[in-house]
């Protein structure tokens, strides 16, 4: 019993120190609409909801397709040893955006099929997100998607799903220090 207690607790204690598992991996999304708005600047600092500063784009910005064709958005993260134990997600949207985020989903999985087809973390709904959010998941995957296929109304036309992530820690405790491949840059 005391042999059970111990490892129970162990456990417990792996999961509460977590780190950002971030830097562990690469990132990946269905296009860029500017310059220096690609998806590893999601994983990059600084840690807040602005999109742009002057020339700086600090956010992802993939490209949207318009109704009446629109195409799903996503953004992938990637990690560079085969799966990581995730406790949670923390997300910061673009600032004053938020209804281009409605309805979006976040996906951990072993595959990087698209649609995803792994475990369900968090589906958006009813009415629109908050633009910073801390997802809880407890989930062990080498891929974590945003996916969206619903697309927003803007600026009176109907736009596809468009992604906006200035940052995201998906946090874990973390096992390995290696990486397989070379890491984003």
């Amino acid at each position: 019993m005391l042999f059970v207690l111990l490892i129970h607790a162990t456990v417990l204690l792996t999961i509460t120190a977590q780190k950002n598992l971030t830097p562990r991996g690469q990132a990946s999304q269905t296009g860029t609409l500017r310059v220096n708005s690609n998806a590893i600047s999601a994983i990059q600092p600084p840690i807040s909801n602005t999109f742009q500063n002057g020339d700086n784009i600090y956010c992802t910005h993939t490209t949207g397709y318009y109704v009446p064709n629109p195409k799903p958005a996503w953004w992938m993260f990637e990690f560079c040893f085969e799966s990581a134990y995730i406790t949670d997600i923390q997300i910061y949207y673009r600032e004053g955006q938020a209804e281009r985020m409605d309805g979006f989903k976040l996906y951990v999985t072993n595959t990087s099929t698209i649609p995803p087809d792994g475990y369900l973390c968090y589906e958006d709904g009813p009415g629109l997100p908050s633009i910073t959010q801390t997802i809880p998941c407890n989930q062990l995957g080498k891929y974590v998607i945003y996916y969206d296929d619903k697309g927003s109304f803007h600026v009176n036309r109907d736009i596809g799903p468009i992604v906006e992530l200035c940052y995201v820690a998906i946090n874990g405790p973390l096992w390995a220090s290696e990486c397989s491949f070379v890491l984003s840059k």
